[in-house]
């Protein structure tokens, strides 16, 4: 999300008046911003602070040339072919907060576009009783009643990065909202796979559930949870939770709002 916002400030600049008048020297601006500014910030804002390795700023400076061949065309993106290819090859084998955070970038753009004709899986969702789709519903109306007034009363340069914020904006809880419809929570033979379409993943054993109990009291991290929860799990000992963007949390106790949280728990109990 950081980086779409300088995308979306670099395209202000490319949009402006003045750009015709010195496009050259404003390319060279951008460029400069987008492949060194934004490396650099990740390495003073994370690296010196020791929440990631020095090794992932390079890997940061490959996103960066990415983002620029998506602002300046096709051109500039055919020379770039070869670093975004390295950089999801690099995604999908690291572990890392910043390949899990391009990895989401990606799914949720992909399930906003590219879904609609998969059926809802077997599962237990957690997007109903929450109403999730009511309240995406009326934020994505809110979105649009924002941004098309905008488009018409900002300078040209400034309409276009509104633009491109709101419709990305749109994508992201259309992507974000599907994900939750086609991935649900689903009991194997031995293992509970916790996910709450892209917000938050797990993989629990199930000889590490100490009980799932149905009740309206939170306990341990809330998980996507509005309102009160109706199920805690809790685990005989701490379980890693991967959410967006990289977030990595860990807790022995978590709280759900499940569909349909007793066929759930009877889910969790036939196979431990």
């Amino acid at each position: 999300m950081a980086l779409a916002f300088v995308l979306v400030a670099e395209s202000a600049v490319l949009g402006s008046r003045s750009y015709p008048l010195h496009p050259d020297l404003f390319r060279f601006a951008v460029i400069f911003d987008i492949c060194t500014v934004v490396p650099l910030s990740w390495w003073l804002l994370v690296v010196r602070r020791g929440q990631a390795r020095p090794q992932s700023t390079a890997r940061v400076a490959v996103m960066a040339v990415a983002a620029c061949a998506l602002v300046f065309g096709r051109e500039v993106r055919l020379l770039a072919v070869p670093l975004e290819v390295a950089l999801l090859w690099w995604a999908f084998r690291s572990r890392s907060a910043v390949a899990r955070a391009v990895i989401a970038e990606v799914t949720m753009l992909w399930y906003a576009l590219f879904t609609w004709r998969r059926k809802s899986p077997e599962g237990f969702t957690t997007y109903k009783r929450a109403g999730w789709i009511a309240i995406y519903f009326a934020l994505g109306i809110v979105i649009a009643g924002e941004g098309i007034p905008l488009h018409f009363v900002l300078p040209r340069g400034w309409a276009i990065a509104s633009l491109v914020l709101h419709v990305y904006t749109l994508l992201w809880l259309l992507g974000d909202l599907r994900a939750m419809q086609l991935r649900p929570i689903t009991v194997s033979e031995k293992t509970l796979h916790l996910r709450i379409g892209l917000k938050w993943e797990a993989e629990i054993p199930l000889a590490e559930i100490e009980s799932a109990e149905l009740t309206q009291k939170a306990e341990g991290r809330k998980l996507a949870v509005l309102g009160s929860p109706n199920l805690v799990l809790r685990l005989r000992r701490p379980v890693d939770l991967h959410g967006l963007f990289g977030i990595r949390r860990t807790a022995q106790a978590v709280s759900l709002q499940v569909d349909e949280p007793e066929a759930l728990v009877r889910a969790i109990s036939g196979n431990t």
